[in-house]
């Protein structure tokens, strides 16, 4: 694997603001590896800073930036009026930086979902390739509303839509990040079944406190009748409202079944 680009690595800076919110340049070098696999050559010593190459590339990223507060294309603000230069996610809608009580909330959050690589309550779903294959779908399906709900291009669409549980592991509570109508952010958990909408399928404890805490910002969004030639399937998106209010959980089995 070759040493990643800046590009690359401003592409990577923008699922970990989805999470975030806002982090300064010391926080971006931190978390980085949750978002890219280091390469052999990313991890050669610098020989002009204490650190491997790869972390010396965030900086210069900063350094590289001539102006004070630029916009970049991969949806965040870049602004070096803060010591370290702070990075901050724009709703795509407005194209305004999400706001400071949104983003402490979001932290606050957060801390209760670090991103571990392996979560063994889900490992039912997630070892098997139906999971996967349903997550790929949901990914283009997300795309696809976007365009018409938004009426954006799909570059534009695309930008908005990461596939998290790939990037960061199962930790999170959720698979995919996408946004609402409004550019509010959007949590999407994916839960496939090649069987009918009246299958069970597994919700970890974890996958269930973060509904608990989310709120309307989460969704379910249930695959069902999934055909694993194809890769296609029904979809029916489930609020959390709707989530408490219309299915049992069998906190033994983990199993999620319609009321």
């Amino acid at each position: 694997m070759a040493a990643h680009t800046e590009a690359q690595i401003r592409r990577a800076i923008k699922p970990l603001l989805t999470v975030y919110g806002e982090l300064n340049t010391s926080e971006v070098k931190n978390l980085l590896h949750t978002v890219l696999e280091f390469s052999e050559e990313d991890n050669i010593p610098s020989a002009t800073r204490n650190e491997v190459l790869i972390i010396q590339r965030i900086g210069n990223i900063v350094a590289h930036q001539t102006e004070t507060i630029k916009i970049y294309d991969e949806g965040f603000i870049l602004d070096k009026n803060f010591r370290p230069a702070k990075f901050s996610l724009i709703n795509p809608i407005s194209q305004a930086v999400i706001q400071p009580a949104e983003v402490t909330t979001i932290k606050e959050k957060t801390r209760r979902f670090i991103a571990r690589k392996v979560d063994w309550e889900k490992a039912r779903d997630r070892n098997n390739e139906i999971g996967d294959q349903g997550e790929e779908f949901v990914l283009e399906f997300e795309i696809d509303r976007l365009i018409e709900t938004l009426v954006i291009d799909r570059t534009n669409a695309t930008q908005n839509v990461q596939h998290l549980s790939r990037l960061q592991g199962d930790g999170l509570g959720y698979d995919i990040s996408s946004i609402n109508d409004d550019g509010s952010p959007r949590y999407i958990e994916v839960k496939t079944t090649s069987g009918g909408f009246n299958q069970p399928f597994y919700m970890s404890k974890n996958e269930r406190h973060f509904f608990e805490e989310y709120g309307d910002s989460a969704f379910i969004y249930r695959v069902y009748n999934f055909n694993r030639e194809t890769r296609r399937g029904d979809v029916r998106i489930i609020t959390q409202t709707e989530l408490f209010s219309n299915f049992n959980f069998d906190t033994i089995t983990w199993q999620v079944t319609p009321k």
